[in-house]
């Protein structure tokens, strides 16, 4: 079956008696559906210490994290991951200037509105398009990249943002259709190009950059109808945004950008920068020859850039390097100074230098106790809004901020500058974010994310006493900035490298709140912890007797910690410890327990999990059950690696002999009856169908575990003959896999 066999982007909406009203896309977990509200007496605080088998939840939204995010988050803190991220992990690809590329002036034409949101495309002069991809260093997935261009019409570009990932799409994009046959398009959602008004010039190449919820979002069926419409008028389409959380679900469309190396990304770069300048002070006349000998012998030799280049920095960090280089062209003592300004000296005697606050610093307003404890506050909240980060700082010298609004004049400029003093100033970026309060965030800059820790120490053993720095930090996980929260944990989990049982005692508070976002950040401690070696014993006792206990906020948050990275490390236990934490009735409305489970499956388990989740689904406890079903249908969505990326995985798994057909069926046939499932499933199984079709493996072995799926189950027969007859059949009617499965159903009758 081709993809203009499947115009629609949700085609089994209509007619589904299981479709829930005003479904949302979402990331294949389930969202909650029920936030009871906290009877008389509920708090922000702890619950009864004793915990129960069934505790409430507070009502807040709570922001979904995959462990890979976190894991990654930890090691600019911790110095570096020892959980491995197995092939979740993404590394980035080159940009071309800071942060972002500037693609100069375009011409902007706008496309009519039809339902959803509006769209627009910039049609991109050949001029731009050729500078672009002069100062662009060729990558390892350029080639992958335009394979797929030639063999579809619709293909997703998944990269980290500030990795260059936008610039390889629009250079994919000209070298298939001309450097003056590149667009770049604007919409809110992928689906809002399908509206029927939104007809696009045809024979040009269209890049639509996604936001991470947007990415989220994508559904199958969606790209399958872009697809289809892209092929009708002879264009391709490349969605770029970071769907590395959907490279499962999505294979066959995802293409990971993948990062040159850095000294390749650093030497196009400057050569571009230095095109037509003379640095070599030639006597005869230059001939160019000069720039090329000064990049290699000059700079990528220098013991300080050498390193930094050595450790593979991502394209937006190296970028303000060679801008510094760019600006003087240095030689000798004086690149030295300029790469001094940027990369790490003596962590220790810088920390030292930041946080010994003087009467000569000469800052307005402040006293020294304040702006040491904002400098510490910007090395625990990096990456968060310049407001925050004062709030924190103020908790930090006693005051009290319990829902108060920030206030005071914000800080910007020089102000903020001389706050910061000149040793840290060199270390962090100023963002200017519009879309954070006050309009700034800071984040550390390149070869400076090991001054975040080395602050932390010197704060630890100079200036504050421990309890105190622990103190503040709960507090701030207890903050309703989910960013806030998850920063400090981090910190918290960096300090039970100095003082193990202090941080477990804090970790255990902060495990029984009522609330989920605190919980979560509770599971972030437990991973920062185990990602130190020496404490993963302790780490595991703890949680050992958090699950075997009464308390379900404890529980729960063991679930979290499994679902946020530990499972990799404990599987075994993750399984045993999950199936207690699942037979709360509070997590039917949260998705702990299967983010941990898929997790064990992910870090390539598959054999062990899926006989125990056959185990679940005999349970007598409808809440194991019901975790069971979420689970399959969840590890249902991902696709085998490529060539096989038309494979459903399990499906593959079960061709390698890995687990067995009559397991995968036995969940199969659970997740497609329970109502809390039920939905999403059917959907599901159509896309495997739809895949499936006109490949005989595949077909093969969708036929013979669809048989065992109905065997004995007529409900699920009666089922599948009304998704085929009213549902599959409108959307896919050229599919001839539906007419091999509906002779199933008849065989079954007989």
């Amino acid at each position: 079956m081709t993809t203009s066999d499947f115009p629609y982007a949700h085609g089994d909406d209509a007619d589904d008696p299981d479709r829930p009203r005003d479904a949302l896309d979402d990331d294949g977990y389930d969202r909650d559906e029920e936030n009871p509200v906290a009877g008389p007496g509920s708090s922000d605080g702890p619950a009864d210490p004793l915990g129960s088998t069934d505790g409430g939840e507070a009502d807040e939204p709570e922001e979904p994290l995959e462990s890979a995010d976190v894991i990654r988050r930890l090691a600019g803190l911790l110095g570096g991951p020892s959980i491995g991220l197995g092939d979740v992990r993404v590394r980035g690809q080159n940009a071309t200037g800071h942060g972002a590329v500037a693609i100069g002036t375009v011409n902007l034409t706008t496309a009519g509105a039809d339902g959803a949101g509006r769209i627009w495309y910039e049609s991109l002069s050949e001029h731009d398009v050729r500078e672009l991809a002069e100062g662009y260093a060729p990558t390892p997935s350029d080639q992958q990249l335009d394979r797929h261009l030639k063999r579809r019409h619709l293909v997703c570009l998944s990269g980290p943002s500030s990795s260059g990932r936008f610039t390889s799409a629009v250079l994919a994009a000209a070298r298939r259709h001309g450097h003056d046959g590149a667009s770049v398009l604007g919409a809110e959602q992928p689906a809002d190009l399908l509206g029927s008004s939104e007809r696009l010039p045809g024979g040009r190449g269209y890049v639509l950059r996604l936001a991470d919820t947007a990415a989220a979002a994508v559904d199958g069926f969606t790209l399958v109808a872009l697809a289809a419409r892209a092929e009708t008028t002879g264009s391709t389409l490349v969605l770029v945004g970071d769907f590395s959380r959907r490279r499962q679900d999505l294979a066959g469309h995802v293409v990971e950008h993948r990062v040159a190396p850095a000294v390749e990304v650093f030497r196009t770069r400057l050569r571009q920068q230095l095109t037509g300048r003379c640095v070599g002070w030639c006597a005869d006349g230059c001939d160019g020859a000069c720039v090329d000998r000064y990049i290699d012998e000059g700079c990528v030799t220098h013991p300080l850039l050498s390193a930094y280049l050595a450790g593979e920095p991502r394209p937006s960090e190296v970028v303000p390097v060679v801008e510094l280089i760019a600006r003087t062209v240095p030689h000798g003592p004086a690149l030295t100074e300029r790469l001094e300004q940027l990369l790490p000296r003596q962590l220790r005697e810088r920390a030292t230098q930041i946080l010994d606050v003087g009467r000569h610093d000469g800052i307005d307003g402040w006293a020294a106790d304040q702006a040491r404890a904002f400098r510490l506050a910007c090395a625990v909240l990096a990456g968060q809004p310049v407001t925050e980060i004062r709030q924190a700082a103020q908790r930090m010298l006693g005051a009290d901020l319990t829902g108060i609004a920030p206030t005071g004049p914000q800080l910007r400029g020089p102000d903020l500058d001389t706050l910061l003093g000149s040793a840290l100033r060199q270390a962090v970026v100023v963002v200017s974010d519009t879309r954070s309060a006050g309009g700034q965030r800071i984040e550390f800059g390149t070869g400076s994310e090991q001054l975040r820790s080395t602050l932390l120490e010197v704060s630890w053993t100079d200036w504050w006493p421990p309890a105190q720095l622990l103190g503040w930090l709960a507090g701030l996980v207890r903050s309703d900035v989910p960013g806030v929260r998850q920063a400090a944990a981090g910190a918290i989990g960096w300090s039970a490298g100095q003082d193990v049982r202090a941080a477990l005692q804090t970790v255990g508070d902060l495990a029984r709140e009522r609330r989920a976002g605190v919980r979560q950040a509770a599971a972030i401690v437990l991973v920062a912890m185990a990602m130190q070696p020496r404490l993963r014993q302790r780490v595991r006792t703890e949680l050992d007797q958090w699950a075997a206990g009464p308390a379900a906020h404890l529980r729960d948050t063991v679930a979290r910690a499994y679902g946020l990275g530990l499972a990799r490390l404990w599987p075994d236990a993750a399984l045993m410890q999950l199936r207690l934490v699942a037979q709360a009735r509070m997590q039917r409305r949260n998705n702990s327990v299967v983010r941990g489970l898929v997790e064990v499956y992910r870090d390539g388990h598959a054999a062990a999990l899926v006989p125990e989740l056959v185990d679940w689904t005999a349970s007598d406890d409808p809440e194991v059950r019901l975790h069971a079903a979420r689970t399959i249908r969840v590890l249902a969505d991902r696709w085998a690696e490529p060539p096989r990326e038309h494979w459903p995985e399990l499906l593959d798994l079960i061709r390698q002999r890995v687990i067995e057909t009559g397991d995968v069926a036995a969940l199969w046939s659970v997740a497609l009856s329970m109502p809390q499932t039920a939905y999403r499933s059917w959907r599901t199984l159509g896309l495997w169908l739809n895949r499936a079709d006109g490949d005989s493996e595949v077909t093969v072995h969708c036929l013979a575990l669809l048989r065992r799926v109905i065997a004995g189950r007529p409900p699920l027969r009666h089922r599948l003959d009304h998704q085929i007859r009213h549902v599959w059949r409108p959307v896919m009617p050229h599919n001839n896999l539906l007419n091999a499965v509906h002779a199933l159903i008849d065989k079954d009758l007989l």
